[in-house]
């Protein structure tokens, strides 16, 4: 073998191993960036917040067994009105959230609002007899001057929407109170008039439902409307008069969650 031959072999060797090499051969890559997780909003938490709202009552009482009993031999009787009182109100609320793995969320809530709802009856009855005009006039006046309720809640959180309902136990403050004045030929009788009220903290129930929407990771606004029975209030014991006091309200609220 000449050496001309043997140098051009080991050329080409030369050259067929390089490629071979340089696959073997390992390059600096630049690591990704790292992978930040986005935290996901929860309603679960503490909350404090304050609202306001319009309340309407839907009260009842047998009016005509009391005005049977008062005026019965009268020679006739009319009324105006009723005991439904409504109005605004505002407050504040408190409570707890848990939200489950599966987006259930159970909570606590108790409220406390006060304003001024009422509604007044007006009443007429008279009797004559010769030569004698004898009329009353009446009024009937209930108010509903605080309220709240301790309610659970259960919702189904989408996100930072919150549709829920709700239900427990509700209070209202209750009052009551009257006045006649008694006239006889157009001359009004001192000793035949006057007042009277009646005033209870009355415990019952309530149900409802409502929306919530976090605008932030901790601020929330929410609109709800519940429906409470609060029971019965004594007005006139004498007639076994009671005034059954229903209430409902709508309201807006917001909500800060720690």
């Amino acid at each position: 073998m000449s050496l001309k031959s043997l140098l051009l072999g080991s050329v080409a060797g030369a050259a067929l191993a390089v490629p071979a090499f340089a696959a073997d051969m390992s390059y600096p890559v630049k690591a990704p960036p790292p992978i930040v997780a986005v935290p996901v909003f929860t309603w679960t938490g503490f909350y404090l917040g304050a609202n306001v709202g319009y309340g309407w009552g839907d009260g009842s009482a047998p009016w005509d067994r009391y005005f049977n009993y008062y005026y019965g031999g009268w020679d006739g009787y009319s009324y105006t009105g009723g005991v439904d009182p409504e109005g605004w109100f505002g407050g504040f609320q408190l409570g707890y959230n848990y939200q489950f793995i599966n987006n259930v969320v159970l909570g606590v809530e108790a409220d406390f609002d006060f304003g001024s709802l009422d509604d007044k009856l007006n009443y007429y009855a008279y009797a004559t007899a010769p030569g004698v005009l004898a009329e009353s006039y009446g009024s009937v006046r209930t108010k509903i001057e605080a309220f709240g309720t301790i309610r659970a809640r259960l919702g189904y959180a989408m996100d930072r929407f919150l549709p829920y309902v709700t239900g427990g136990l509700a209070w209202g403050n209750v009052k009551a109170s009257g006045d006649v004045s008694n006239y006889i030929n157009g001359v009004y009788q001192p000793g035949l008039s006057g007042s009277a009220s009646s005033s209870d903290t009355l415990w019952g129930w309530t149900v409802g439902a409502g929306l919530e929407y976090a605008f932030t990771d901790n601020w929330t606004a929410k609109i709800e409307y519940l429906y409470a029975d609060l029971g019965d209030i004594t007005w006139d014991g004498s007639s076994s008069t009671d005034i059954d006091a229903k209430l409902q309200t709508i309201k807006v609220g917001v909500n800060y969650k720690f």
